[in-house]
């Protein structure tokens, strides 16, 4: 009798010990605290999570992960910093007026927490936005899939978006605002205009075949075959209706402009302009379409966002051609200018497409 009641207590204890949550593990609850704000042009993410569960979400074998000893936090501290920032980033995702917000680690410490055994990583994250967003949310997945019993309790208060909430392993988003529908054309518009900024090879390729355009009827109609073109694969691609490897489109991109430039540079017939910039077009759509990629679809005014980014795409193209016109004009009068740029843009592009198909 007394044999086979200690093999039951045997047997508990086991049963036990396996169903203990892996927070147990280290004598503390697995609690994290997130405090999110706006503050001069970025929205600040303070997030304190328990030591031991920051060394197990970066280096979950590290002999040392049950230590709390000043030399193994100075160590973790120095040796994973970068580790720590891409965890971070790909764990907890924010979206600001519908779109993936782009973060960067600026502060990262331990600190002791009143009422708290273990000592807590303190990180900074730091996300820059234009303005003061209309809708907010945020998507968590940090230590659940090591422990369900994992606790966040998260503070937000930017701008006019206030919300208390406590993440657990079923509900680990937050959404709050709403956009009107004028304020997301105008973001979205603007987002669009802005790309032409940034968008330095498709400037080159623009710049690259109308300086082959000369006459005003072939220019603007250069310009509108390619706006005609790249809005067809724009939509298409935010709709997710057809989609291309980045890889492929980067590198067609790249050839686009070698092959436009070399046949500006040798053929004086200038008969299949028209047909590739209509063709080169459909790729440079899906690349417009990457500024898209990630933006949320449940979040409201998806279409009409889609719309009115297209739109500023445009209105960047036509502000970019009129600028250009002066400029080609004025360089066709300078002898042998055409020759030399188009030899230097050739030979750029030919060295982005090697890097970008190849390397």
């Amino acid at each position: 009798m007394i044999t086979r009641w200690i093999l039951l207590i045997a047997v508990s204890v086991v049963v036990f010990g396996l169903w203990v949550p892996v927070s147990s593990a280290h004598g503390n609850v697995s609690v994290a605290y997130s405090d999110i704000s706006l503050e001069n042009g970025s929205i600040k993410y303070v997030f304190q999570l328990d030591m031991y569960d920051m060394i197990a979400e970066v280096n979950p074998d590290d002999p040392d992960i049950n230590s709390s000893t000043q030399e193994v936090l100075n160590r973790f501290y120095s040796k994973y910093h970068a580790e720590v920032e891409a965890d971070l980033l790909s764990k907890i995702e924010l979206y600001a007026d519908n779109m993936p917000l782009k973060g960067k680690l600026t502060q990262f410490r331990y600190i002791e927490k009143e009422s708290e055994v273990q000592p807590f990583a303190e990180v900074v994250l730091e996300y820059p936005v234009r303005n003061t967003p209309k809708q907010f949310a945020l998507n968590y997945n940090m230590v659940f899939d090591r422990d369900e019993w994992h606790v966040n309790y998260v503070n937000l208060n930017v701008g006019e978006l206030q919300k208390t909430a406590v993440f657990i392993t079923q509900l680990h988003e937050l959404s709050v605002g709403q956009m009107s529908l004028q304020y997301a054309f105008k973001q979205f518009f603007l987002t669009g205009l802005e790309h032409w900024l940034t968008a330095a090879e498709a400037v080159l390729f623009i710049f690259t075949l109308l300086i082959g355009c000369r006459s005003v009827k072939k220019y603007l109609t250069a310009v509108a075959v390619f706006a005609a073109a790249h809005s067809l694969t724009l939509i298409l691609a935010g709709l997710h209706i057809l989609v291309l490897p980045d890889r492929f489109v980067e590198s067609v991109i790249a050839l686009s402009i070698l092959y436009i430039a070399l046949n500006t540079l040798f053929n004086k017939n200038m008969k299949y302009q028209l047909w590739l910039a209509g063709g080169f077009g459909l790729i440079h759509g899906f690349r417009f379409a990457e500024a898209l990629s990630g933006m949320r679809e449940d979040g409201g005014h998806a279409v009409s966002s889609l719309v009115a980014y297209n739109v500023g795409i445009e209105v960047g193209l036509l502000l970019l051609a009129l600028i250009l016109y002066p400029a080609i004009h004025y360089l066709h009068k300078i002898r042998r200018a055409i020759p030399a740029i188009l030899s230097a843009i050739a030979l750029l592009s030919l060295i982005g497409f090697i890097i970008k198909a190849y390397l």
